[in-house]
């Protein structure tokens, strides 16, 4: 077991410090990339979060851990937004990450699915409205 947790981790390493290599030493990803692959990791964590909730049947410390990790997806994408510019939207998208957020602490505090699938709908949404942002719109 111990094993498998070192090459895990390892795994996560890698994939961070490609993620670096592409967004620093290379600049290879513009802002806007890069708020994508925040919200397609949230929304590949919502999935697993929702498989294991299903496979379980019950919150497990392998949930409240996952649920650990989408909140901290969320608070990240809600700290970088634009309050001064996109007042209104990005007023809108602090309440949507506040309620991903709040359904994650649900899960690590009171073992309460039930807001799950709305978060998880919430994600699907936010995902599919910046992938269908136009390109010239694009920073």
């Amino acid at each position: 077991m111990l094993d498998n947790y070192g090459i895990e981790k390892e795994k996560k390493l890698s994939k961070k410090q490609t993620l670096l290599d592409e967004t620093i030493k290379e600049k290879k990803l513009s802002k806007y990339e890069i708020i994508k692959k925040m919200y397609e990791s949230l929304l590949n964590e919502m999935d697993d979060l929702k498989k294991i909730l299903f496979e379980d049947l019950s919150v497990t410390e392998k949930a409240k851990a996952k649920a650990e990790r989408i909140s901290k997806i969320a608070f990240t994408l809600q700290s970088v937004l634009d309050m001064d510019n996109g007042k209104e939207i990005s007023e809108q998208l602090t309440w949507l990450y506040r309620f991903i957020r709040y359904a994650t602490k649900r899960i690590q505090d009171n073992e309460d699915m039930n807001f799950v699938q709305p978060a998880y709908k919430i994600v699907q949404s936010l995902n599919e409205a910046w992938a269908g942002i136009p390109s010239q719109n694009r920073f």
